[in-house]
C-alpha cells in the first residue's frame, strides 16, 4: 500500500474515533437531540467542515456505528456452525470478545452513556434471526417456540455482556467467556450442584 494513502487512511479512523469519542462524551451530559455538531465539532478537537467530510449528521454517526457493529458480530455468528459436533461455545463468546477488544473504550463508554439500547434491539434481533433461521433448517420445531428460544438466548447474551460492562467487574473476558458459554449453551444446570 502507498504510504501516503495509509498515513490518509489512519488520519481518516483516528479523527472518526474522535468524533465518535466526543459523541459518547455528550452523551452523558445530555441527550442526542440536544447535541449540535458545532458542540460535537469542538469536543473532537475538529471543525465544522472536516465532521461533514465523514459525517453528514448526528444520525449519520449512529448509522455508520450501528453498521460497523452488526457487520463484525454477523462475521462471528458466519464462522458458527451450532451443529457441528466440534462447535466450540467458549470459542464463539471469546470471538465476541475480541470484537469488544477492538475498540473496548469506546464500548465502556457506550454501555456508561446509556445511549445504547438502539444498537442492543438491533445487535439483539440479528442474533435472534440468526437462531431462529439456523436451527428452524436444521430441527424439525416449531416456529413460534424456537423463537422464543432465541429470543431468550439472545437477551441472556446481551444482558451479560451489559451487567459485565456495568459492574467495572474484575472478572476479566475471558472468565466472562467461559461463563457465558456455560450459561447460554447448560443453563442454570451448569451451576448447581447435585
Amino acid at each position: 500500500m502507498n504510504k501516503n494513502l495509509e498515513k490518509t487512511d489512519r488520519r481518516i479512523g483516528k479523527t472518526q474515533k474522535s468524533i465518535r469519542d466526543a459523541l459518547i462524551n455528550l452523551l452523558k451530559e445530555k441527550d442526542v437531540s440536544q447535541i449540535t455538531i458545532k458542540e460535537l465539532a469542538e469536543n473532537a478537537n475538529i471543525n465544522r467542515k472536516t465532521f461533514y467530510m465523514h459525517y453528514s449528521s448526528i444520525d449519520d454517526i449512529f448509522d455508520k456505528i450501528e453498521n460497523e457493529i452488526i457487520d463484525k458480530f454477523l462475521l462471528v455468528l458466519d464462522k458458527c456452525d451450532f451443529f457441528n459436533d466440534q462447535f466450540n461455545e467458549y470459542a464463539f463468546f471469546t470471538s465476541l470478545n475480541d470484537v469488544i477488544n477492538e475498540d473496548f473504550d469506546f464500548y465502556q463508554k457506550l454501555i456508561h452513556a446509556n445511549s445504547y439500547n438502539f444498537l442492543l434491539i438491533k445487535v439483539k434481533k440479528i442474533l435472534k434471526d440468526t437462531l431462529v433461521e439456523r436451527f428452524y433448517k436444521t430441527l424439525n420445531t416449531n416456529k413460534e417456540v424456537l423463537k422464543l428460544y432465541a429470543e431468550f438466548t439472545a437477551s441472556g447474551i446481551m444482558s451479560m455482556y451489559i451487567e459485565w460492562f456495568n459492574l467495572d467487574s474484575n472478572m476479566s473476558l475471558e472468565d466472562l467467556a467461559n461463563a457465558a458459554s456455560n450459561i447460554a449453551f447448560k443453563g442454570i444446570s451448569s451451576i448447581i450442584v447435585n
